[in-house]
């Protein structure tokens, strides 16, 4: 049997952008269960329904911030609200383009909630991949 480090959460409205997460994360480490989803309500609904207070491996969520109906901010507010024993099993990466026309507050204001782990930007690259399964690793 093989032993599953991590789970993944892909919720990103791009489809291109969840195609090349998830082939990131599977050429990186072919041992990963990946969930993607292209809005963060649907996502939201599973990690209700699963509940899981001790859950055998982290979820790591790559969360993208710009998203109609449901962006990035709603879903860390509404996430927030679960038990603490859940949100625990979770850590929450945000994936943002970074431009010029990027508002530096909006880094900032996701990174003050205590739920979200860190901001990567986009695209999401193998290094940028194996640095955060690195830090992952140092957290659990």
């Amino acid at each position: 049997m093989m032993n599953i480090e991590f789970s993944f959460i892909i919720i990103d409205d791009s489809e291109l952008d969840r195609y090349v997460t998830q082939k990131f994360l599977e050429r990186t480490d072919g041992g990963l269960i990946i969930k993607t989803f292209s809005n963060a309500t649907a996502a939201l609904e599973m990690i209700r329904e699963d509940q899981c207070e001790e859950c055998k491996t982290p979820i790591i969520i790559l969360l993208d911030l710009q998203m109609p109906v449901m962006n990035g901010y709603n879903f860390v507010e509404e996430f927030e609200k679960f038990h603490p024993k859940v949100q625990k099993n979770y850590m929450i990466i945000v994936l943002t383009v970074l431009s010029s026309t990027s508002d530096p507050n909006d880094i900032h204001r996701i990174l003050t909630h205590p739920v979200v782990n860190s901001v990567i930007e986009k695209p999401l690259t193998k290094e940028k991949l194996i640095t955060l399964l690195a830090q992952v690793r140092s957290n659990i």
